[in-house]
């Protein structure tokens, strides 16, 4: 080992020896490139990049320690880029998905040849049972007017009750102070459907006792003066009561008030009551799959039955 060490010292002073006498020729001939200093340089450069490779990651390392802001703001900027870039994807987002509400609300509007003025839901009233209210962004200013009819694209919403310029108080149709008329599909019998029993179930009173309501039966609004026809309000669940001059059913609407957000407040009525076809088409219900072929005789190699043979069914009991 201190063979080895003594070893080491010679070579390093040998170096040493070489660099001197290098840089004293460099001095007195001007030579840089060529000659004893190239060759030395040649020998050695391998070894000062080996160490220069090994030391770099060390000092970047020592770099990020001594400027640690450097790399903080770096990711700052990532992190304000993202989410620049998830508020750009939710806004396409939103705007794809008012769009489709948008033209599915035109569609029925336009098979009943309503005039609506297309609003938005921008605030919720008081939901505790004893008002069922919403405020859109549209009001006076708009064409809006008291008791015109709300919808979306499912069907009845509502009628506004009171307005400004810019904003409108829609009644929901489950309030329990809404009573709007209403006739069955199909026929022209009248009566009314009213709020009060909570947002998934109204009460419809029909006014002729003597008819058979049934459940899958449906309801569209029939005309006065401040109502359109034709709106459709929801279907027959249950008939409750018989009593005198009328008859009771419940009624699940069409419309769904815990996902309000595009309306169209009717502001102009059809020349001509649409009827009911405003209303959506019924499913039609799945055809039974076709019988299988009866085969018409036995599989190729099978025995054929002998016809004048009796059968077991035929063979009086007890006979052997």
């Amino acid at each position: 080992m201190g063979r080895d060490l003594r070893r080491s010292r010679v070579v390093v002073a040998v170096l040493l020896v070489l660099t001197f006498l290098l840089i004293t020729i460099d001095y007195r001939t001007g030579e840089s490139s060529g000659g004893p200093r190239g060759f030395l340089h040649g020998v050695v450069g391998g070894v000062e990049g080996g160490v220069t490779a090994v030391t770099r990651p060390v000092g970047r390392t020592l770099s990020s320690l001594a400027h640690p802001n450097r790399y903080h703001d770096r990711a700052d900027r990532l992190e304000q880029q993202n989410a620049a870039l998830r508020r750009q994807l939710a806004d396409q987002g939103a705007v794809t998905q008012l769009a489709g509400q948008l033209s599915a609300l035109r569609l029925l509007a336009d098979k009943g040849q309503y005039t609506i003025v297309p609003a938005r839901v921008v605030a919720i009233g008081d939901v505790s049972g004893t008002d069922w209210t919403v405020t859109v962004n549209a009001g006076r200013a708009d064409g809006l007017a008291v008791d015109k009819i709300v919808i979306n694209s499912s069907g009845l919403v509502g009628t506004v009750v009171s307005m400004t310029e810019h904003t409108a108080v829609v009644r929901l149709f489950c309030d329990p102070r809404s009573r709007i008329g209403a006739r069955l599909e199909g026929t022209q019998l009248l009566g009314a459907v009213a709020g009060g029993s909570g947002p998934d179930k109204l009460v419809f009173t029909l006014y002729d006792a003597s008819y058979q309501v049934k459940p899958g039966q449906r309801l569209v609004t029939f005309g006065s003066l401040d109502y359109v026809a034709g709106v459709p309000i929801g279907e027959v669940t249950k008939v409750t009561e018989v009593s005198g001059l009328s008859r009771t059913a419940e009624v699940k609407p069409f419309v769904s008030v815990g996902s309000l957000d595009l309306v169209g407040i009717v502001v102009g009525k059809p020349a001509t009551d649409p009827g009911d076809r405003v209303l959506p088409p019924r499913a039609v219900p799945a055809t039974q799959a076709p019988a299988a072929p009866q085969a018409a005789g036995p599989p190729n190699g099978a025995p054929t039955a002998n016809p004048s043979a009796p059968s077991a069914a035929g063979t009086p009991a007890g006979a052997r």
